[in-house]
């Protein structure tokens, strides 16, 4: 009887002990850009095996602001929103989770643009790394189709002064 707790005890401790890379999950960053013309802002997201899905000073980046905004110049502004969090911390420039097989992001677009106007949202794949086989989509609520944002980019309309558009951009490990 002691001998197969003792057994059950070293599988319990391997398992527990197996990293999250031995299961196949890989670090990844996505770089997202909002753009018309001449304007644009990003933010990056990603996962890492030393990165927490809460504020990690080591990894996320609180966002600056947006300065044409602040001098009523044109602009758009995208932020990664953590509504519950602390409020320095609500709006990220950049957010790096855990390692995980499925992680959403929820993105929010401000903008001097009229309302209507066509804003593209794109992945960046020269200052992104994604592993092999990861699925990377968008979707502009939790009802709507999703868009394989690996792929191709994708249009909005602006939201117009005052307003907000929220999008939801999933990283899903194979």
């Amino acid at each position: 009887m002691n001998m197969i707790i003792k057994y059950i005890a070293a599988i319990i401790t391997t398992l527990c002990l197996t990293s999250v890379a031995a299961m196949g999950l890989e670090p990844m960053t996505a770089t997202i850009r909002v753009m018309n013309v001449s304007l644009y802002d990003y933010v990056i997201l990603g996962e890492d095996p030393k990165a927490t899905d809460g504020y990690d000073n080591a990894y996320d980046t609180i966002s600056p602001g947006n300065l044409n905004a602040t001098m009523g110049q044109p602009f758009i502004s995208v932020i990664i929103s953590h509504p519950d969090w602390k409020p320095a911390m609500r709006e990220l420039r950049g957010d790096i989770r855990s390692l995980a097989k499925r992680q959403v992001w929820q993105l929010i677009i401000t903008s001097s643009l009229p309302k209507g106007t066509p804003m593209n949202v794109a992945f960046r794949k020269k200052e992104s790394t994604l592993p092999q086989g990861m699925k990377l989509t968008l979707k502009e609520d939790a009802a709507s189709k999703e868009h394989d944002l690996g792929r191709c980019s994708y249009m909005i309309a602006a939201p117009g002064p005052g307003a907000t558009t929220r999008l939801l951009i999933t990283a899903e490990q194979p």
